[in-house]
């Protein structure tokens, strides 16, 4: 049951200040090795305002712990390849700007994207660190590979505030 007079007000004024705002966006980075150039590019990002509206069951709850963005929030492309045999690798990490040491970033890909060539892995949720990771594989240029990500770690117990880290890929020539 609720809480009956004005003691309801404070927690509900102390919930109108809670407010995280966590933005992602993101830098793309080439590695390569010979006259040959396989670049990367990536647009889009993640911003999602947490507020009392997502307390699990209003005031005196907790905040819903999981959050996702939409399945396109960063579109990828690598092009530059020789042919669709000319095989490379796309490497995350984050770089955190503010960032709070409850949170855990995931990111996935969500599409094949177009053109020559193959594209594998990276469809299951892999945690985002500050050191690079692999995250999938393919062959060829290819464009308009959607990425969605997802965060966990939401609390009340985190303090209000501006959160924030940017995403860096890196395709690698191999």
């Amino acid at each position: 049951g609720g809480v009956a007079g004005s003691s309801a007000t404070p927690g509900y004024m102390k919930m109108k200040r809670l407010l995280l705002l966590l933005a992602i966006p993101i830098l793309f980075l080439s590695l390569f090795a010979g006259a040959e150039a396989t670049f990367i590019s990536a647009s889009g990002g993640w911003s999602e305002t947490i507020d009392e509206f997502d307390l699990v069951s209003g005031a005196g709850s907790d905040l819903t712990p999981v959050y996702e963005s939409a399945v396109n929030a960063t579109i990828l492309s690598i092009s530059g390849c020789v042919d669709n045999t000319d095989t490379w690798r796309v490497d995350v990490k984050r770089v955190d700007s503010v960032w709070h040491g409850d949170f855990t970033l995931y990111v996935r890909r969500t599409s094949e994207g177009i053109g020559g060539g193959t594209i594998s892995g990276g469809d299951l949720y892999i945690e985002v660190t500050t050191v690079d990771g692999e995250f999938f594989y393919g062959a060829g240029d290819r464009s308009d590979i959607n990425v969605q990500y997802k965060l966990s770690g939401m609390s009340v117990r985190i303090p209000p505030g501006i959160y924030s880290s940017t995403i860096v890929y890196t395709v690698v020539d191999i």
